[in-house]
């Protein structure tokens, strides 16, 4: 396929709009269908937990092992759009960048990973299959997406790779992911006495009082200090009041105040670790009877961070499809800040990459979101090449393990 034709795919993806809220996948889902056929790829399972959000299972070639990718198909809002310099679903091009809402997470990836599987099939160079996911629901903790999937048994691979955007700078594939943080979301709740605001209700009886200084309380503490990946020794992350609730009108002193606390958290934490040490940092300042943490609902009090990726055919593959397609060796192992499906395929007890694609998370969940044009050919290069890797790393890795006599 020309780069124009590759392109074009990207538009059309595009420009089948997928913000999440409120969520609607069909659309994209369809120009995925409609482009497989183009390249003469077997028609995939659809699996729904709602119908408007469909999930995508392509299974092509035969037998192990069964290397996943996978991408979302949904995007986040668009935003306000007169803060894009374009409409934000429509593809243009500038100064070299391709710009356009899902350019880089993750709809360069999906149009790369339709092409690349294409090429593999006509051409395989050992024995093995790959299975393309496309799911829904990502960008909202994945319910009727990856964790859905999961849940139901379907997904099946030896190994997988989340062709997230894969940097933090300004380029593509600037950072070799091999692991991700999580997320666990609180909430701070504050109560106090309401009442009128022109009334004389000592400070100490309001709920502004412990709402304030456990929120200061909290941002001084030097909270999961003892906590460091060993991949490289990345730390927690507290953000403290992205969200802050209360009150019914200004001249009311409201009977409680709520902030939500977003903690990026490790491998091996747990939900209770959290919520003992910020439940800890508050009875020491003295204001456990004023202030609870509880945790939010259901999804959004936990996302696991999942665990690292440990298979040596999955890391040998992607280490040397990166040599061969990029020109240079990838940097040492590092863990990704956000998170990705990659913690669905490990409930599903497959090991996976959380982040292998073209784009960066500076752009992604931006106004202006773009790739740059050269590396919507390169992601297909190099997804072809991780796949004969990973087929070739698995025959040569079966002929070391044969007994000798």
């Amino acid at each position: 396929m020309s780069e124009d034709r590759l392109v074009d795919l990207l538009r059309r993806l595009i420009a089948a709009r997928s913000p999440n809220p409120p969520g609607d996948e069909r659309r994209v889902a369809e120009v995925i269908r409609e482009e497989a056929t183009r390249l003469g790829l077997p028609e995939p399972d659809c699996h729904a937990l709602d119908p408007r959000r469909p999930n995508l299972l392509f299974r092509l070639g035969h037998g192990p092992p069964t290397l996943i990718l996978a991408a979302h198909m949904d995007t986040v809002p668009a935003g306000e759009t007169a803060s894009w310099n374009s409409d934000p679903f429509e593809l243009s091009e500038r100064d070299g960048e391709l710009v356009g809402l899902g350019t880089a997470d993750m709809k360069a990836s999906i149009a790369a990973m339709l092409i690349a599987s294409a090429r593999w099939l006509r051409a395989p160079t050992a024995p093995g299959s790959v299975a393309l996911v496309f799911s829904a629901d990502e960008e909202n903790y994945s319910r009727y997406g990856m964790q859905y999937l999961a849940e139901c048994g379907l997904l099946v691979g030896d190994a997988a790779v989340v062709t997230e955007p894969s940097s933090l700078g300004t380029g593509s594939w600037q950072n070799f992911f091999t692991a991700q943080r999580g997320s666990c979301v609180a909430w701070l709740k504050a109560r106090g006495e309401p009442g009128h605001s022109g009334a004389l209700l000592p400070r100490e009886r309001r709920a502004s009082a412990p709402f304030i200084a456990a929120l200061a309380a909290l941002h001084e503490a030097e909270l999961f200090g003892q906590w460091r990946h060993p991949i490289d020794g990345t730390t927690v992350t507290v953000n403290i009041a992205t969200m802050v609730e209360g009150g019914v009108i200004p001249v009311a002193h409201p009977e409680w105040l709520r902030a939500a606390i977003e903690v990026r958290t490790l491998e091996g934490m747990t939900e209770d670790i959290v919520l003992g040490e910020l439940r800890g940092v508050l009875a020491r300042a003295g204001l456990a009877e004023r202030v609870a943490i509880e945790a939010a609902r259901p999804p959004m009090n936990w996302f696991d961070a999942g665990r690292a990726a440990c298979d040596s055919r999955l890391l040998a593959a992607a280490r040397n499809a990166w040599q061969e397609v990029l020109g240079q060796r990838p940097p040492p192992p590092t863990v990704m800040p956000a998170g990705t499906d990659a913690a669905h395929l490990n409930a599903a007890g497959i090991d996976a990459l959380p982040a292998f694609g073209p784009g960066s998370l500076a752009s992604a969940h931006n106004h202006n979101e773009s790739i740059a044009r050269r590396d919507l050919p390169r992601a297909v290069d190099l997804f072809e090449a991780l796949i004969r890797h990973y087929h070739e790393q698995s025959v040569q890795t079966a002929i070391t393990n044969v007994p000798r006599r």
